[in-house]
Formats: structure tokens, sequence, C-alpha cells
């Protein structure tokens, strides 16, 4: 019997949370497996947790994971948290942080101890864990060790996320006003490392050759004021676009459910992601799951999950910017007319709605996740 503790947040649509939980459900499913969880601060004050995001059987299974007892020795500690922490715990000999860098360099104020983390990395007690190549490089750079930098990619719930059939996704368009609408779907934060303003742009624009364009945005108003980070990025269009968008755009700020961020996907036509920098963009997964195509930026995080058979990447190229910090900046042309070749291609999509599901079944569940994850954490101790 292995036991393990997990220090992060739950009850919570931060991504996160999000991943700490389906790792928790999937690890509660181990035989062998011991699983004791301890709540850590939310990262903002305002923050607060927020019953009904998983199914009741499940919302009860992530309360009832225990709070380890005083004194008792553990196999590995793994902390999901923000801002970070690097020191072992007295109760184990392994010790993991989890954390992402979006920018390939971890900025200082993810370091919980209050240091510049170029002084703090380089000494790190635990080993880090983060969930792409991209991400990984932040960390070097930033002075991690490379012995102490393990990738374990994240995985998706392919029995939530996944195609609607026609009947259902007809019920879903009807009931969000989107029928005979192609809807273009973005989920995030909306903030200016996602690319929303190229997304705007390029919607605005494309108005006129696309008559039933709509673009849909989900954001999180509880965590980040997304309605007003999109407020601030459509009054920076011209007149003009303004004027096209307005009437083709949907936004949607409120905290959903697992399934009912599923319907969204399920819903829509096409995901588009012109992201500037991201340590992961778990939504681009979920949306593969579902079936829809993506579109998403060349040379990032997500080349590590996608396949040419469903995803189309903007080009890109790699800016320095300060503090030695990296993005990438999308091919806003480019962007368009991938949008364009997808929605002028029934076909296409129709082969993305088998082939994506089937990737993400056959390679990014939560239990591939959590394979790679234990192999980390117990090394040779797990298969």
């Amino acid at each position: 019997m292995h036991t393990l503790l997990v220090e992060g947040w739950r009850f919570l649509p931060h991504s996160y949370a999000m991943v700490n939980q389906n790792q928790c459900l999937e690890l509660l499913q181990r035989p062998g497996i011991r699983l004791f969880h301890r709540d850590l601060p939310f990262a903002k004050s305002h923050w607060q947790r927020i019953a009904g995001l998983w199914p009741p059987h499940l919302e009860a299974q992530l309360q009832s994971i225990p709070a380890p007892p005083p004194g008792l020795k553990i196999d590995a500690v793994l902390r999901m948290g923000f801002p970070h922490f690097f020191h072992s715990d007295p109760n184990t000999e392994r010790t993991f942080t989890f954390g992402t860098t979006e920018m390939k360099a971890l900025l200082d104020e993810a370091i919980g101890v209050g240091l510049p983390a170029q002084e703090v990395l380089p000494h790190i007690q635990s080993t880090l864990i983060t969930s792409s190549a991209w991400s990984a490089k932040g960390f070097l750079n930033s002075g991690a060790p490379a012995h102490k930098v393990k990738i374990v990619p994240h995985g998706v719930d392919t029995r939530v996320f996944a195609p609607a059939n026609s009947a259902k996704r007809a019920e879903l368009r009807k009931k969000f006003g989107w029928e005979g609408r192609f809807v273009l779907l973005n989920v995030g934060a909306m903030s200016s490392n996602k690319g929303v303003d190229l997304l705007l742009r390029a919607a605005a624009a494309l108005s006129s050759t696309i008559p039933h364009l709509l673009l849909a945005l989900k954001g999180s108003d509880q965590l980040f004021d997304s309605q007003k980070l999109v407020a601030d990025l459509f009054g920076g269009l011209t007149e003009q676009e303004s004027a096209a968008l307005s009437p083709r755009m949907a936004y949607l700020g409120d905290a959903l459910s697992v399934q009912e961020l599923a319907d969204i996907y399920q819903a829509a036509d096409v995901y588009v992601a012109p992201y500037r920098a991201e340590g992961f963009n778990l939504p681009v997964l979920e949306a593969v799951a579902c079936g829809l195509p993506v579109i998403c930026t060349q040379g990032g995080s997500t080349d590590e999950f996608t396949s040419d058979e469903f995803a189309s990447r903007i080009t890109s190229r790699e800016i320095e910017g300060p503090g030695g910090r990296w993005f990438l900046e999308p091919d806003p042309r480019h962007l368009m007319e991938l949008v364009s070749k997808v929605a002028a291609d029934r076909d296409y999509r129709e082969r993305c709605a088998q082939a994506g599901p089937a990737w993400a079944t056959a390679n990014f569940t939560w239990r591939h996740a959590v394979d790679r994850l234990l192999r980390v954490l117990l090394e040779e101790a797990y298969p």
C-alpha cells in the first residue's frame, strides 16, 4: 500500500483545482493507493468554494478524502497550489511541487517565500512537476536543475467530454440560441496571453464572408473578472469592427459544472485558441475530446497533445519580452484563413468529430495522466 498526500485546491473552477480534483478522483480508484488531502489557501482572498461543479457522487468522493493524521509516514507529497513552495516535507523523503510557466520563465510572484525565482529555483528541495515541455523550459530558464523537473501531461474525462449525438447537439444549440450559426468557441480567463484580441478582430473581419458566424466566449468572472477583460478588448476595436462583431458575439462568465461546460463544447462548431503563452491549455484537450476541430497557435504547448488529424496550427513567431519572458505571436491573417477553411469544409469537421475523441481516449485520459504521475511520484515502486 502506497500512501500519498495531495495539498491543493478543491471545489473551484481554476485549472489547478480541476487538475487536482480529476487526479484525486482517479487516484481513489487505484488499488494499493491510500490517498489523503490537505486544502491549501486560495491564491486570491475573494475566491470561494463553489458547490455543484461535480455530480453529487463525485463531489462526495472529493469531500470524503481525509486529512492525514499527525505523524503519518507518507510515501510522497504533491503540492498543487499557488504561489509555489519548494521545501521538503518532514513526513516523507519524496516531495513534489506542481506548477506551470506560460512565458518560458517563472515569475517572481509565483515564489511563496517572496524571493526572486532565480535565487530560489537552483536550490529547491522538492521535485517540480509540470504539464508540458514548453512549461518545463520556463523552470529550467529560471534556474531549476534539470534532474528536478518532470513532465506529466494533463488528461480529460472522455466519459463527460465526448461528442453529442445529433439530437442532443440540436437541443443544446436551441438552448443556447445557436441554431443556424457557425460557432467559434474559446474558453478561459480572457487574459492577454490567451490572444482573445486576435480572435475578436478575426471574427469581425470574417463576418462578411461567414454571415452566420458567432463568437462564443466562456470566461471565469468569479476568479478573473473575465467580462471586464473582454469589454476592455472590445473597446480597443475600431468602430467598424465593433459594429460587425456586436451582433455576432455571445459571452458567458458564470461558473459551470463539468457537464455544463461539456455541453458548450458539444454545441460549438470549432474551437479557436490563438494564444501567446500557455503552460498546457486544458480547454483545447477538452474540445478535442468533444469532437471539435481545433485551431491553435503553432509552436506552443498544444503541439504536444494535438494531431494534424484534427488540429490546424496558426503560424507564429517567438518574441522575447521583458525579464527573459518569451511569447508566441500568431499570424492574424493565417488565423482568418484557417477559420475560413474549417468553416467551408463540413467533411473535415466530421472527420475531426471521429479522430479527436479517438486520439484523446487512446492517449490523454486521466487514467493516462495518473499512470504517468504515479511513475514520477513513486518511481520504481509503481509499475
